[in-house]
């Protein structure tokens, strides 16, 4: 599964609220957030983006967790979707966003070239 860890506990509230939509380009794709939501528990946002490339829209879910160590950005298993490099890009670009919200530098992923 695509993901990012980041030291530091981000202000998912905060970014529910001020979240950059995008659109962020990269060659010939296109992304956005389309949409977020919080728990009401407050230690998990989902962000919901389309991404197009070669015409086709794809949309992944980002899982936004807080943890004791830090802020998880993951794929949402519970949405189904192929995990193309646009979607693996969204899924970096979700995590960049959260460094204004307090998480810190990339402790661990599994997409060194991305990030």
């Amino acid at each position: 599964m695509p993901h990012v860890i980041r030291r530091g506990r981000a202000d998912l509230e905060a970014a529910w609220r001020e979240l950059p939509r995008g659109p962020w380009r990269w060659a010939g794709v296109v992304a956005r957030v389309e949409g977020s939501y919080l728990a009401v528990s407050g230690d998990a946002l989902l962000v919901a983006g389309v991404v197009v490339e070669f015409g086709r829209p794809l949309h992944p879910v980002a899982l936004v967790t807080v943890r004791e160590d830090g802020t998880a950005v993951h794929l949402w298993p519970a949405a189904a979707i192929e995990r193309t490099e646009a979607v693996k890009r969204f899924l970096t670009q979700v995590s960049r966003e959260l460094t204004s919200f307090g998480a810190g530098e990339v402790l661990t992923t599994n997409l060194p070239d991305l990030v």
